[in-house]
């Protein structure tokens, strides 16, 4: 996989033990974007909206710290790899450092433990570090989660060589071949990278593959297609596909020619390249037009169109294709989650006091306590609100939701009156009702979100964007007899903008489980499972 970290496979509800050791150097790559950071530059700094003041997102002295988060994952909040957990490679913590068991560790290393009771689907693991997650994982510190299940093997899916991952990321090089990093003065960076490799191509024979695609750019959103060359291949191109999986597991196979990926979001597909005569190319690309941000401004960022290529040149192997077409897969359909009248719901605004400044949720900055407490096992609908230009993939940590619903609003008016709540000292009284700036009526999610489980959802510009969680309980057993492993109660963990350099900025809020009583009386709880 390149500069990318390995691929863990392991098998659904057998738990993983993973010890991070941190050996990078203690100077970062990007040296001269953590000083930016540190000698509070507009551009990089979260500068919170009043009344609150500026908090720094690490030491003066440490230039390196690092967590793995275990994206997707079922994880208890000690293992979970939140920005506060940071450890640096001399041993530095941060103030919600946590390992399992303590006496088995150096200073510069953390135990974590990983249920892997989820769906059979594709996870993936990333830094997540406090204040420089964006760097970090711009720096090669990513890799794939998959976690298997013995009973797909029924299912006929292409698998062995016919079932190939493929991490997208944008990057930027100098001329002598070094990593650049732009971000801090464009959207999105120049050259496509997948798996580590910069423009590859991937011979495949005439028969059905199973590609498994992650976003893992910082910022950038991919519509993606197939197209033939030479173009009379097909009777009418791009190459169609179908959509067998999202990010939290198998969905009702959908037929499809393309789709918009935000970063972090998962798409598993069966391509059929035996539609097209051999010595045929086919080319994932990216809509011409399609800009880094979505719906994105033109001129922001540089444009990349084509990806990578498939080149059908090699004969037939193992006696022909002998895998499930994909209109008969038979998937176990995603049940919908309803909502009943009385289900909680909970708004998150995307604030940004000033334009191309520090964005936070319900203008309220990441480093405050938490101040959302759920009671276990309940249901919630989520509302984030969007008044802003650019689309924001949303990631909640621990749980799989269902996208319900969409609604247009009158974002300038409301992002004035938001405004004006927090200048006028945000009276609850005064808080803006939502249900006022409505423009239109709710619409359904896209098909290839409808029933589908997903950890991280598209909420586009000028839109209210409702997910609907079933059930809020972290994982509470310990993970392969290691004391202390499970979660307790109150249980802390957050949600962000994958964005990454959003997050950074401080989009990006703790939340609570509760016990049943809705007793919370461990109030301090920031973000990382550790109170103070």
């Amino acid at each position: 996989m390149g500069y990318l970290g390995p691929t863990l496979s392991v098998t659904r509800d057998h738990p993983t033990v993973v010890k991070w050791r941190n050996e990078l150097p203690t100077t970062h790559m990007f040296q001269h974007v953590i000083d930016m950071i540190r000698e509070k530059k507009p551009v990089v700094a979260p500068i919170p909206p009043p009344p609150y003041k500026y908090v720094p997102q690490f030491p003066d002295d440490i230039n390196v710290w690092n967590v793995v988060h275990q994206h997707g994952g079922y994880t208890a909040p000690q293992s979970d790899g939140q920005p506060l957990q940071a450890f640096s490679p001399k041993g530095f913590h941060a103030e919600g450092y946590t390992t399992l068991d303590p006496s088995r560790v150096k200073p510069n290393e953390a135990i974590y433990g990983y249920t892997n009771h989820d769906h059979s689907c594709m996870l993936w693991y990333h830094d997540h570090a406090m204040g420089m997650s964006a760097l970090n994982v711009y720096a090669g510190l990513a890799g794939l989660y998959l976690i298997n299940d013995p009973a797909d093997k029924r299912l006929g899916l292409p698998r062995g060589e016919f079932e190939v991952p493929l991490i997208l990321q944008d990057r930027t090089f100098n001329a002598n071949g070094s990593l650049a990093y732009t971000m801090t003065d464009r959207e999105g960076e120049d050259t496509p990278v997948v798996n580590g490799k910069a423009y590859p191509f991937l011979a495949v024979e005439r028969r059905r593959y199973r590609l498994r695609i992650l976003n893992a750019s910082n910022e950038r959103f991919w519509r993606l297609r197939f197209d033939v060359d030479p173009r009379d291949a097909l009777l009418e191109p791009p190459l169609p596909f179908w959509l067998i999986g999202t990010d939290g597991g198998f969905r009702t196979p959908l037929h499809m020619l393309d789709f918009l990926i935000s970063p972090a979001e998962r798409y598993d597909l069966i391509v059929d390249f035996s539609q097209v005569p051999m010595g045929t190319k086919v080319k994932l690309t990216n809509y011409p037009g399609t800009q880094a941000h979505f719906p994105g401004i033109p001129g922001c960022g540089p444009e990349i169109a084509d990806i990578m290529q498939f080149e059908v040149t090699k004969p037939l192997s193992g006696g022909g294709d002998r895998t499930t077409p994909p209109e008969k897969l038979r998937l176990q359909a995603v049940a919908p989650i309803k909502p009943k009248p009385h289900t909680r719901r909970r708004e998150w605004v995307v604030y940004q006091h000033e334009l191309y400044r520090t964005m936070t949720f319900n203008a309220v900055p990441y480093m405050e306590p938490s101040q959302d407490f759920i009671k276990e096992g309940s249901t919630e609908i989520w509302e984030y609100i969007n008044p802003n230009h650019d689309a924001h993939p949303m990631h909640v940590h621990l749980v799989n939701f269902q996208v319900l619903n969409r609604q247009p609003i009158d974002a300038a008016a409301y992002q004035k009156d938001y405004d004006k709540w927090i200048c006028g000292g945000r009276k609850p009284k005064d808080h803006p009702v939502l249900a006022n700036y409505f423009t239109g009526p709710p619409i359904p999610p896209n098909p290839d979100e409808t029933l589908s489980y997903k950890d991280t959802v598209k909420a586009p510009a000028q839109m209210v964007t409702r997910i609907i969680i079933q059930e809020f309980v972290p994982p509470k057993r310990d993970i392969a007899s290691i004391p202390n492993s499970g979660a307790e109660l109150p249980a802390t963990y957050i949600h962000h903008c994958h964005l990454l350099e959003h997050e950074d900025d401080d989009l990006m809020r703790p939340w609570t489980i509760v016990g049943r009583d809705g007793d919370h009386h461990d109030s301090g709880h920031r973000g990382g499972g550790h109170g103070h």
